[in-house]
């Protein structure tokens, strides 16, 4: 009979609630306040620069927008190789607003454009050989106080050397047969952080262009620490844009 009222007893005992689960004891994690304040610094700056972004890049409808003085407009992968490599890659913007971008081969200044608004707070030096295409350029430029137009020869970096001293990025868009030996030499002239080359496989020599993007890779792979490979050939035949990183 002892044992039996016990049992009834214990039938008797209420359940926890199921929205009030016992909490379950973790170990103790051996972090020092210092690191706790890194970690929680790094994660705000991550924030910020996160929010930054989304207020001049976004996708709309399957588009890619970036919004400058006079609102959001879309940016065009087919007319942009820049977009094209956002599109193929999946990065993020790697930029900050105050990127110092040294652009060669910048053409009548579509990409440079969008350039100006994704950083506003840094400046864009927009190296161009061809006259004719500086003079659509020009336009372009007095609409955006960071932009610097430059009429000079890429092969040539001390050409601009004013503009493009303290560059943080360096972006190539030349359709020359040298066009991997003019971005390392300006690579070396300024040594920026991180560089995205277009490289035009028809306009290096002829053949196949998988087997000349592919001698170019390894090229990149004996100068750079970092050399990431973007198929962009869907919006600009023959073309593959490398992300680099020293």
């Amino acid at each position: 009979m002892v044992g039996r009222a016990a049992d009834d007893r214990i039938d008797h005992l209420p359940l926890p609630h199921p929205r009030r689960q016992p909490p379950q004891l973790r170990r103790p994690r051996a972090v020092g306040r210092r690191h706790r304040l890194v970690a929680h610094h790094r994660r705000r700056a991550v924030d910020r620069r996160r929010r930054r972004v989304s207020d001049r890049l976004r996708t709309r409808r399957g588009r890619l927008q970036t919004r400058g003085t006079a609102g959001w407009r879309d940016w065009n992968p087919y007319r942009s190789k820049l977009a094209a490599w956002l599109r193929a890659s999946g990065r993020e913007w790697p930029l900050p607003p105050d990127a110092r971008v040294l652009y060669l081969g910048a053409a009548e200044g579509t990409t440079v454009s969008h350039l100006g608004d994704l950083c506003p707070d840094g400046r864009v030096a927009a190296v161009e050989i061809s006259p004719t295409a500086m003079a659509e350029l020009l336009p372009v430029a007095e609409r955006y106080h960071n932009l610097l137009p430059v009429l000079a020869d890429a092969h040539f970096p001390a050409q601009y050397a004013p503009q493009a001293d303290g560059c943080t990025f360096l972006y190539q868009d030349v359709a020359q047969r040298d066009q991997l030996a003019i971005f390392c030499r300006n690579w070396d002239a300024y040594r920026p952080r991180q560089g995205l080359l277009m490289l035009k496989a028809p306009g290096i020599r002829g053949g196949a262009p998988q087997a000349v993007l592919d001698e170019a890779e390894a090229e990149l792979h004996a100068t750079f620490a970092t050399v990431e490979r973007s198929d962009i050939a869907k919006w600009a035949k023959g073309h593959a844009a490398f992300w680099v990183e020293d």
